[in-house]
């Protein structure tokens, strides 16, 4: 005898069909492709957020940088000139110029005493930078500046304790009427009458140069980034250290005041050291070309940058003659990289 529902519960507990698996399969399917995308799309929106973002900051850390240093170029403890120094260091003389010159050599300590050039820079080439790296740099102009430190080293004690650990650095002691130039292990020998402060001296020379991507930039490939950089003086020695990544461009020209309003009277390219204009100095003004640490196989850059005597337009630069556009990473002839162009204008306060 058959159970009255035995049709009703077969009928109530079979499976899907094959028709109703496949629609279920197809709308997972279709479900899984979307949330796909949006999880791509929204990674590459972060990466391109992100990657923008420490373009901007290094950028304006660059200018930044580089503007205050110029600000303080010229400083020399309160003295009006450099003529009230003297110069004590190892083969000093009186004027403050020397064999190792900025018309010269830089491959030594020396370089950095030379304070008839508080801004001083070249055009776009390094003759006669031989204390720059070596390696192969096609951009950038090279911008000098140099002035006693604004942070005053603290009491007798604390001084001479730092120059004991410091013998070959340079230093500028100052009263309101003179000054001296020396090094480290001879400031015993070297009082100044009067109130004094006592202050290491300081000289950067910044420049482009390229560094390899490390492994968390995230980029693909061994790729180079265009990086500022500035010579230092480090107890003796002069070192090349990183200031902000991604500068691939630095141009820089000089306010000139002909007629002593201290007012610009035109701009200029850098001129040979011995030119007499650069004592004529009263302003200067700097562009930095920041570029993303990495390039976007989605993005073509067709845009040109005016940079004082310089154009970059990366979409037909080719600088090492392969025949290919340099930054074009995606094989589509166009540059792949997001640059930002920073300008600014500094009226040098010192010189």
């Amino acid at each position: 005898m058959k159970h009255p529902d035995s049709n009703a519960n077969r009928h109530r507990y079979r499976g899907f069909s094959l028709v109703e698996i496949m629609i279920a399969l197809l709308i997972t399917g279709v479900l899984l492709t979307g949330i796909s995308q949006i999880f791509i799309g929204t990674k590459r929106s972060y990466r391109i957020q992100d990657s923008v973002a420490r373009m901007h900051a290094n950028g304006r850390y660059a200018l930044q940088t580089v503007m205050t240093d110029l600000r303080r170029a010229g400083y020399f403890g309160g003295l009006p000139g450099t003529h009230q120094i003297t110069d004590n260091t190892a083969g000093g003389i009186r004027n403050l110029r020397s064999v190792a010159s900025d018309d010269g050599s830089c491959n030594s300590i020396n370089w950095v005493r030379m304070l008839t050039h508080p801004v001083f820079g070249t055009d776009d080439h390094r003759l006669g930078y031989d204390c720059l790296p070596h390696e192969p740099v096609h951009t950038g102009d090279i911008l000098v500046t140099r002035y006693a430190a604004p942070w005053i080293i603290g009491g007798n004690h604390t001084a001479a304790d730092h120059m004991t650990k410091h013998p070959d650095h340079l230093y500028l002691r100052t009263s309101l009427t003179n000054g001296r130039l020396f090094a480290g292990k001879n400031e015993a020998a070297n009082p100044v009458n009067g109130n004094t402060r006592t202050a290491e001296l300081v000289a950067h020379a910044y420049f482009i140069r390229n560094r390899y991507a490390t492994v968390a930039t995230d980029c693909p490939g061994n790729r180079q980034i265009p990086t500022l950089y500035r010579m230092s003086q480090v107890n003796g020695k002069l070192v090349a250290q990183e200031v902000a990544r991604g500068i691939e461009q630095f141009q820089v020209q000089y306010g000139i005041d002909t007629d002593n309003d201290n007012r610009v009277d035109r701009y200029v390219d850098a001129i040979a050291a011995t030119d007499p204009r650069w004592q004529q100095l009263v302003a200067v003004r700097v562009w930095l070309l920041a570029r993303a640490e990495c390039p976007e196989t989605q993005y073509d850059n067709t845009h040109q940058y005016l940079m004082g005597n310089t154009s970059v337009r990366p979409a037909s630069t080719d600088q090492d003659g392969d025949g290919r556009i340099d930054g074009d990473v995606d094989g589509d002839g166009n540059d792949d990289y997001r640059r930002r162009l920073y300008l600014n204008t500094v009226a040098l306060r010192n010189h």
